[in-house]
């Protein structure tokens, strides 16, 4: 028995399905570049940095702007946090 129906998914505002999977991708890339490490955190760093003009659908730049973010102040705000994230470990190193 189906419980639900494409009649129940929202097509507009911040919950539509599309908007939610965007958002998932932006936010697991900013976690592994924030508190990752190698390979996974030198990845992340280039999808979020990388200033390439690209049509590509799953790009930062392309999440960024059907998400409607500023690309500049996100890429900001996640560098001082990585930053931040940095300092908290050298600091709990030390202690």
């Amino acid at each position: 028995m189906k419980f639900w129906s494409n009649s129940d998914v929202q097509t507009h505002g911040p919950f539509v399905p599309e908007k939610r999977l965007l958002a998932a991708v932006l936010q697991r890339a900013i976690t592994d570049f924030i508190g990752g490490e190698g390979e996974l955190r030198e990845g992340a760093r280039l999808w979020l940095l990388d200033d390439e003009l690209t049509d590509a659908p799953l790009s930062f730049r392309f999440i960024c702007e059907a998400l409607d973010l500023d690309i500049s102040s996100l890429r900001t705000a996640i560098q001082f946090q990585a930053q931040n994230a940095a300092a908290e470990v050298l600091k709990q190193a030390a202690v």
